[in-house]
């Protein structure tokens, strides 16, 4: 098992407050499951097409954006709506 350290920009904070709760705590179970299980297929994880080592997670209409850095880092930058994520 894997297990990755995960950090939030202030974005991505500031975006995950804003959330409702129902969807805050949809978006936080993606993230533990993620810190705990790495790149599992529990997750609908897709690397971003450009890029170098972005991913995005899908969580029903948001998306979460993060970057993979080394040894197991992950930085999330942004959680948004899907209409606004790949703007």
């Amino acid at each position: 098992m894997t297990r990755y350290n995960i950090y939030l920009t202030r974005k991505a904070l500031k975006e995950l407050n804003k959330l409702d709760p129902h969807s805050r705590d949809k978006v936080l179970e993606a993230l533990i499951v993620l810190r705990d299980y790495g790149f599992t297929s529990r997750l609908n994880i897709k690397k971003l097409r450009g890029y170098k080592s972005h991913y995005r997670i899908r969580v029903g209409k948001y998306r979460i954006l993060f970057e993979l850095e080394k040894p197991r880092k992950i930085i999330v930058y942004a959680i948004l709506p899907r209409k606004k994520a790949y703007k």
